[in-house]
């Protein structure tokens, strides 16, 4: 008997001890449990949180080529890669929402969440100007090339159409400047080096030149052309212009603003444009009139000058614009690029003859049917707004860990 309950007692101990192992392994296992999953957890969330970084930054590149390619500057949200990041153009400093009103640097605060897990970064950017030696730069509409005699040292550009034929003669680039540029009908007539940009340049309308130059305000009001009309140095010329209109030979002496509704040049009249001692303004109006610029005999002028306080300048307000079909030589910038109240473009160049112009000519539309020849001498007028959007020097995390 005392055998028998020796045994007994043998075989609940080694019950008791099979039992706390049991709990003790248990309870191990558990804790290993307990510890892998949090693990878990942790990798994930460490996983998410770097995944939300790489978004964020991927929407900082999304918002940065968005407003590269167009005029859209709205908030950016996208799904990708299991996340969400939504991109916002901000007045650096500020939360204000940015547009070019505002100048051309700003902030992109982009905002990313991956399973829950936010992060944000801002960074400033700024715009970069169109490249470009512009011989010649149109606006809105279509410009018709034809002629294989047409010479432009330097570049040519565009934010509307060229339709080329007979292979004009381009020694630089030719631009192609905003979504609606390119060639008429998607002729490509081949042999040029074309650059594109996806934002239109920027270039001011003639009022709105006149209007910076004569404000409506004080002595100058009503400013702008309105002003030229009734205060030019037209009494200065030798002759002096009476009436407005130019038919005869004349020499314009600088510095000053010269008001016509009326050139009509033919056979060896001419415009000699004196600038030696300042620069020279032709304003050709009224805005939005019919009144005549026709070049059909000699323009002479004094070459124009490194100093740009000697500069020359046509400036055409009227739909009709100007026409060059003779052999003269002009030496000035010629623009003829303007809005009507609606904001429609208009500004029209017109050349059938064999003229050198030295100098930029930028309109809404240039058509060209002779021989003319326009030489780049320096940046006279440079386009405004930019080429593309790029980094800043400055990338924060906004609320980091």
């Amino acid at each position: 008997m005392k055998c028998k309950r020796n045994s007994q007692r043998q075989r609940g101990s080694v019950l008791v001890t099979t039992l706390f192992m049991i709990v003790v392994t248990s309870i191990l296992l558990v804790g290993v449990g307990i510890f892998v999953s949090s693990h878990h957890t942790r990798v994930q969330s460490d996983s998410s949180y770097a995944r939300a970084l790489d978004l964020a930054e991927a929407g900082l590149n999304y918002q940065m080529r968005k407003i590269s390619l167009g005029t859209d500057y709205s908030n950016s949200t996208v799904n990708l890669g299991g996340g969400t990041f939504t991109a916002q153009c901000l007045v650096r400093g500020t939360n204000t929402p940015w547009t070019p009103a505002h100048g051309y640097t700003l902030e992109v605060l982009s905002t990313a969440t991956v399973n829950g897990v936010p992060r944000a970064v801002r960074a400033s950017l700024k715009g970069y100007p169109f490249e470009g030696r512009y011989a010649i730069y149109t606006m809105d509409s279509v410009s018709v090339w034809n002629g294989s005699s047409i010479s432009i040292v330097g570049d040519i550009g565009s934010n509307g159409k060229y339709d080329f034929s007979g292979h004009p003669g381009v020694s630089g680039n030719v631009y192609f400047n905003g979504p609606n540029a390119g060639w008429h009908n998607n002729v490509d007539p081949g042999g040029y080096s074309v650059v594109r940009n996806g934002r239109p340049a920027e270039y001011k309308t003639v009022d709105q030149i006149a209007l910076e130059m004569f404000p409506n305000s004080g002595p100058t009001a009503p400013g702008g052309m309105e002003y030229l009309a009734l205060n030019n140095s037209n009494a200065n010329a030798v002759p002096p212009i009476v009436n407005n209109s130019i038919t005869d030979s004349v020499t314009l002496k600088g510095p000053g603003n010269y008001y016509l509704t009326n050139i009509n040049l033919s056979g060896n009249k001419k415009i000699t444009l004196d600038n030696s001692a300042g620069p020279i303004n032709i304003w050709v109006g009224p805005s939005g009139g019919s009144g005549t610029c026709r070049f059909r005999g000699g323009t002479a002028a004094i070459p124009i000058s490194s100093d740009p306080t000697k500069q020359c300048s046509i400036y055409v307000a009227t739909q009709t614009g100007i026409d060059l079909a003779g052999n003269e030589r002009i030496d000035a910038l010629i623009y003829a690029y303007n809005r009507t109240p609606q904001g429609n473009a208009y500004g029209y160049v017109r050349n059938s003859g064999n003229p050198i112009v030295n100098g930029q000519i930028l309109a809404n539309e240039v058509d060209i049917n002779g021989n003319i020849t326009v030489n780049y001498i320096r940046d006279i007028v440079k386009p405004g707004g930019a080429s593309y959007f790029g980094f800043d020097n400055s990338w924060v995390e906004v609320n980091p860990r």
